[in-house]
């Protein structure tokens, strides 16, 4: 064996063996074979910049998709919002409202019938344990109790009005501030996006009840905002009192309406003041607050004492109070466990339909008095 020859390991001969380790001579054949193959050649180029070079620019485009897609249905769904909600609110004028519901002896215009409409001036009446249930409108339901009477006065887009002239009525209204309205005897309730309750003797007296959102009670003399799980006296000569909590005690109560019944006339330090306070919870910051409101004397005595307590806040001090007033009832009224006036909006549930078993049942027994 020459020396350009060698032996593998298993003996086999080794020269001319390009193949292996690009020794020996070249095979024309080989050689013509790997031109050709050239092309398909492995470059050896990390992965991670090929990845970086060409995948970015696709990933970009394919996020850009999907938020414009994105933004194309949010823009279709407000559309579709916007174009529900001006049906809802509009209403021609003197359009009649729908009778959904009644039960037992209903007359509209003193004619007892199965009525389908309510006409505007027209007049429905509900006998002994009847009760009726209207659309008012397209922007909520109205619900007549046993006993009562009432007429629609007014109705067109963007302005509703009833007159309650004795009984009871259930309101559900999802609109803006003062589309809906219902009067008693001397005083107008201005919904502001709500369910209440209002029941009323024929003498107009009676009481007001908000069980969400918030209600204005109005009149010539007192302009009372009552927010949802409170309730307020209105009275026949159109005088609202001052509102209370659902949850307030007896005795709280009476010695609201004592004061109530002085007009503002009373004494800081007086009997009945101590009573209010002493009997008075946290539930019933809302009653001392409006006082307070109202009638800025009875700060000199211990009811802002109490409402600071009831209400903390670093802004409710005496010098603040001197210096401004409207400073400190606002910092106590953001404090108020209530969702805000102007915010009708998030009581979206009250655009739902109601359920005639809890609609009654408020109707037969909540509002007395």
């Amino acid at each position: 064996m020459n020396g350009d020859e060698r032996m593998r390991d298993d003996g086999t001969n080794t020269n001319n063996d390009y193949l292996w380790d690009r020794s020996g001579s070249v095979d024309p054949e080989v050689t013509r074979l790997e031109y050709l193959l050239s092309g398909q050649a492995h470059a050896d180029v990390p992965r991670r910049a090929r990845v970086l070079t060409k995948p970015w620019p696709r990933m970009r485009r394919r996020r850009w998709r999907v938020a414009l897609a994105a933004a194309a249905m949010l823009a279709v769904c407000a559309l579709g919002m916007r174009a529900w909600f001006q049906q809802r609110l509009h209403w021609d004028v003197g359009e009649p409202w729908q009778v959904l519901a009644q039960q037992g002896d209903v007359r509209i215009d003193g004619r007892s019938q199965q009525a389908r409409v309510l006409s505007l001036h027209g007049t429905l009446e509900t006998g002994t344990n009847a009760m009726t249930r209207l659309g008012a409108a397209g922007i909520g339901e109205v619900a007549v109790g046993a006993g009562s009477r009432v007429r629609l006065l007014e109705t067109r887009t963007g302005r509703h009005r009833v007159q309650l002239e004795q009984g009871s009525l259930w309101a559900r209204v999802w609109a803006p501030p003062g589309q809906f309205g219902v009067g008693v005897a001397g005083t107008d309730v201005i919904d502001l996006g709500c369910e209440f309750l209002l029941k009323v003797d024929a003498d107009g007296i009676g009481s007001l009840s908000v069980l969400s959102g918030w209600v204005q009670v109005d009149n010539l003399r007192r302009e009372v905002l009552v927010p949802q799980g409170t309730r307020v006296r209105v009275n026949g000569d159109g005088a609202a009192g001052t509102p209370q909590a659902f949850s307030a005690s007896p005795a709280f109560a009476a010695a609201l309406e004592a004061i109530d019944a002085r007009n503002g006339a009373v004494d800081a330090n007086g009997e009945e003041v101590h009573r209010l306070i002493a009997e008075s919870q946290q539930q019933d910051a809302i009653s001392l607050l409006v006082l307070l409101r109202d009638y800025p004397e009875l700060a000199e005595g211990p009811m802002f004492e109490r409402l600071a307590i009831l209400l903390p806040t670093p802004v409710a001090t005496r010098d603040a109070w001197r210096g401004d007033r409207m400073a400190v009832l606002n910092a106590w009224w953001d404090a108020l466990p209530y969702p805000r006036v102007k915010r009708w909006w998030t009581q979206w549930p009250d655009a739902l339909p109601s359920r005639s078993a809890k609609m009654a049942h408020w109707l037969s027994t909540q509002g007395n008095g």
